[in-house]
């Protein structure tokens, strides 16, 4: 055989080789799955419950990010709106979510489950931002409360109740500005609840659309509660903590429902007691978001896993394992016994609720709330 033939030979055996392992090694690589970035509050919305079906029934990976409070979930998803294809948000902050360019619309007729959601959460939940189109789809309601120590300051707060009948009573925002809660009481440490709150105590007619009386009102009122209180808590585990180690006895939350499965599961059911405040609460409702980049796989995974979670089943779940309210009535039935005998009310829906209830909406500016709060905070030297 001539040297220019065996050469060409054996360049021909490599070749063949090479591409021979390409194929194989191709061929053995396991596929990568697709991935559905989710933004949400603490485990809420995300948990292995429902989470790891679904990542069996569609053959996916779900990467799950938590944020604790409504400005978390905000500044998060401004900085990078392409690491997260949905977000769990407020239904009261879609505009400010739209205005930014953060979102994009859902297309309802690929949402089958849409119409098992209950009117209310249906229909003039959130404004019409384009005609024809919607932004936001709900999945959950909860309020505002407060849980307090009774083992301990249970005859300290007992001017400021209120009986509601059944051995019931609500508690009054009084508490947390009385001289003797000095250094007793702990506050949820997020803006947009905060403002809320503090402006229906103060007694403004409409507290998410305050001028500047009622927003001077608003902060002598919430200045009030937090040179009173002993911290400000975030998150789920941190109050839990703050509680458990009695570090502070009255704390107003945002995690009620999950705060009394919670103690209970942990031994503590019977040292603290949940109330409804006495002037009013906000009823808040959570729902998903697209953020503006997503698309493609991203986008089909996205609207399988938002009419996922609002159908029966995982209504269900839902129910039992966090407790917030559902908009899907079928799914109103997996209330643990510590919600329905800790935060009886969620049982009663919104119709029958048993102290005035604020529908949350759009703030008159939610930026200038949020700085006024850091303020108040920076003032008492948090």
């Amino acid at each position: 055989m001539s040297k220019s033939k065996l050469v060409l030979c054996i360049l021909v055996f490599v070749v063949v080789s090479i591409s021979a392992y390409v194929v194989f090694a191709t061929g053995n690589k396991e596929k990568e799955k697709p991935v559905l970035s989710i933004l949400c509050f603490a485990e809420a919305y995300a948990i292995d419950e429902w989470v790891y079906p679904f990542e069996e029934m569609y053959d996916v990976e779900i990467q799950r990010t938590y944020a604790g409070t409504v400005e978390e979930h905000y500044s998060k998803t401004k900085a990078a709106p392409d690491q997260y294809n949905i977000i769990s948000i407020m239904s009261s902050r879609v505009r400010m979510y739209y205005d930014n360019d953060l979102i994009q619309p859902i297309p309802i007729d690929k949402i089958k489950n849409w119409d098992q959601v209950g009117k209310f959460f249906r229909e003039g939940l959130v404004e019409t931002i384009e005609p024809g189109k919607e932004f936001y789809v709900p999945i959950a309601w909860g309020n505002q409360d407060f849980i307090v120590n009774t083992k301990v300051v249970g005859e300290k707060i007992k001017p400021y109740l209120t009986e509601l009948g059944d051995g019931k009573y609500s508690l009054s925002y009084d508490v947390l500005k009385d001289p003797q809660s000095k250094g007793l009481t702990a506050l949820f440490d997020e803006a947009a609840s905060l403002t809320n709150m503090a402006a229906i105590a103060a007694g403004v007619e409409d507290p998410f659309n305050l001028d500047e009386r009622g927003y001077a009102s608003m902060i002598r009122e919430l200045t009030s509660w937090a040179k009173n209180a002993r911290a400000f808590t975030a998150g789920v585990d941190a109050e839990k903590s703050m509680l458990t180690a009695e570090d502070a006895y009255i704390s107003l939350t945002g995690n009620n429902v999950i705060q009394a499965n919670l103690l209970v599961e942990e031994g503590y059911g019977d040292t603290f007691t949940h109330f409804l405040p006495t002037e009013g609460t906000v009823l808040w409702v959570d729902g998903w978001v697209i953020t503006k980049p997503t698309e493609g796989d991203a986008f089909d995974l996205a609207l399988k896993y938002i009419d996922y979670m609002i159908g029966a089943e995982v209504q269900t779940i839902m129910s039992e394992k966090v407790g917030w309210g559902v908009v899907n009535p079928n799914g109103s039935g997996g209330y643990s016994k510590a919600v329905k005998e800790r935060t009886w009310w969620y049982t009663l829906g919104t119709d029958n609720f048993p102290v005035p209830l604020y529908v949350m909406k759009g703030e008159e500016d939610p930026p200038r709330r949020e700085r006024t709060w850091n303020e108040i905070k920076a003032g008492i030297g948090f």
